[in-house]
């Protein structure tokens, strides 16, 4: 694996028609695709993309849902394997619901969410809490340059 500078960790694994697009952040998705905008913007950056819930959870009917605190703890682990494995300098946590379950688990204070994202060092590795890409299309979307930006200036402090 080449090296990761960055880990995007979205909450969990998506639905999809086929399997080519069932990749954590696919392009395919509007979430990936503001990921894949960001990106795009730090060309000399290496990304891994990855989701806390690797399973898609789904409700009684079939649909899906957000996962369990349960279904979080159960998959940490293997999350935290990963980031372990990858090495990652810095871990961008995608939502709220992602943010505090991770940093819950590291013994982190989860700050309130602002465009000027705080990094917090655990064992060599940074965790910045972000909003998620979704929230900021569906409720900031006139605010989505000024979010492209604050995560690119965070990775570029980070990373560069």
């Amino acid at each position: 694996m080449k090296n990761v500078n960055v880990m995007w960790v979205g909450l969990s694994a998506k639905m999809t028609p086929n399997a080519e697009n069932c990749a954590p952040l696919h392009a395919s998705t509007n979430t990936g695709k503001l990921v894949a905008e960001i990106e795009a913007q730090c060309p000399h950056i290496n990304f891994h993309k990855t989701n806390l819930v690797k399973f898609p959870p789904l409700d009684s009917k079939g649909k899906l849902r957000y996962p369990t605190t349960e279904e979080c703890a159960l998959c940490y682990p293997e999350l935290k394997t990963e980031i372990k494995s990858i090495n990652p300098r810095a871990v961008l946590l995608l939502g709220n619901k992602t943010a505090t379950f991770v940093f819950r688990q590291l013994g982190l204070q989860m700050p309130k969410l602002s465009y000027e994202y705080q990094a917090f060092d655990h064992n060599g590795v940074w965790y910045v809490p972000i909003h998620h890409p979704s929230y900021i299309l569906v409720y900031k979307r006139k605010e989505k340059d000024q979010y492209i930006q604050a995560v690119k200036t965070v990775i570029e402090r980070l990373i560069l």
